[in-house]
């Protein structure tokens, strides 16, 4: 918790001037209730986003934020391919989803089947990349293997990154209309990091840890139960607080939905962005008792993991003109913070980034400041693209 209460400072030291409190207990309560089982992840099974939205109107409530609209609520919709469940046996072992396999967000439902299985040949896809005569051939014999059959993609042993890069996407050459229920198997060292689609593709693809794989292994039961909903309803959630000087706007942001529940899996998403989602609460108690120097905008923004679509949809749609914004501060991922943090876009704005620096220097809040240029990884990049001076903060260091 010494992290967390260091950057909490620091962040109030940012935006005032007389920095003194930070109410640990309530940055912990939100934190427990946004990754509590009853919000299954903040996603898209069992309204669990939603309930979290929910959780957050009232506490904008009674915190005594003002609302542009009905409730703090702006709906949108979108569509999203929704994985509910995922079960994989192999050599008669139930596997854990999350921690031994996932499955692409984008697959469609599939069950075992009684089609054979075709084992790609990694030795001969290697060697394909010697020359294009021998990539067009591997590609003809593959595809004419491959038919009707599910499809074991073995691990891959090479140094070379972009050939690594392209195996991890072969299964995407398999996605052709057929009628057939076939599942793919890819078998990988690298870390399983689950993420979400909004299509859904002809592909029912499982991602397992090498570690179950052998030449004579057995798969001996599959499936995926997913549905793709065309128009998921969600909602940011806005409030402000009015300030000394209520002509300009600093707006300070975050992200509260994460990646929900597979079966009996749930992804509580505690640093992504439970995490930021708290701090953004605690700043928004501090400033509902002691009135800040701007109009200061809250913005709780759902479909972030889904592809910054909360953010975007509302700059699109925005409750009050985009110019009056003097500054974004965006909060995502702030779990850590014993190396201190990072930040985006302190390359493009250097003066403010050089003020935090010194803001630092002088309090000892963190080991370091850094700095990076532009990315477009998290809500601040659909407000920077429309001209609005904005940073994206996050820690550094340990989980």
């Amino acid at each position: 918790m010494k992290t967390r209460l260091f950057v909490s400072f620091w962040l109030i030291g940012i935006l005032i001037t007389n920095a003194q409190i930070f109410d640990k207990k309530y940055f912990n309560e939100v934190l427990d209730t946004l990754t509590s089982n009853s919000f299954a992840g903040r996603g898209y099974v069992e309204d669990g986003m939603n309930k979290a939205g929910d959780y957050l109107q009232n506490e904008f409530k009674k915190n005594g934020l003002k609302s542009f609209s009905d409730n703090y609520a702006q709906s949108f919709t979108f569509p999203i391919n929704i994985i509910k469940n995922a079960t994989l046996k192999i050599d008669g072992k139930e596997l854990k989803y999350g921690t031994d396999f996932i499955v692409k967000p984008s697959s469609r439902s599939v069950s075992e089947s009684k089609l054979a299985f075709y084992t790609l040949n990694t030795k001969e896809y290697l060697e394909s990349f010697q020359s294009k005569e021998k990539t067009k051939n591997f590609i003809i014999k593959d595809d004419k293997l491959q038919k009707a059959k599910n499809i074991i993609l073995p691990p891959l042993a090479t140094d070379v990154d972009s050939i690594k890069k392209y195996y991890k996407q072969w299964a995407n050459i398999y996605e052709k209309n057929e009628p057939e229920n076939r599942a793919i198997f890819r078998f990988t060292s690298d870390k399983l990091t689950s993420s979400l689609s909004q299509r859904q593709s002809t592909i029912s693809e499982f991602i397992i840890s090498d570690k179950y794989y052998s030449k004579n292994m057995k798969m001996n039961d599959f499936s995926i139960k997913t549905e793709l909903n065309p128009s998921f309803l969600a909602k940011n959630i806005i409030g402000y607080l009015d300030g000394k000087n209520n002509d300009s706007v600093v707006v300070i942001s975050a992200h509260y939905d994460h990646l929900g529940k597979v079966g009996t899996t749930i992804f509580p998403g505690a640093s992504d962005n439970a995490s930021g989602t708290a701090m953004l609460m605690s700043l928004i108690k501090y400033y509902s008792e002691n009135k800040p120097e701007y109009k200061t905008v809250f913005m709780a923004f759902a479909g972030e993991e889904a592809g910054i679509l909360g953010a975007d949809y509302y700059v699109n749609h925005p409750l009050f003109d985009l110019k009056q914004i003097k500054f974004l501060v965006n909060l995502d991922i702030m779990g850590a913070g014993d190396q201190g943090i990072q930040v985006v876009n302190g390359k493009i704005f250097q003066k403010k980034y050089n003020d935090l620096v010194k803001i630092n220097s002088k309090n000892n809040y963190l080991k370091e400041v850094k700095i990076r240029g532009e990315s477009c990884n998290s809500d601040h990049c659909p407000f920077y693209m429309k001209g609005v001076p904005s940073f994206f903060i996050y820690t550094l260091g340990g989980k």
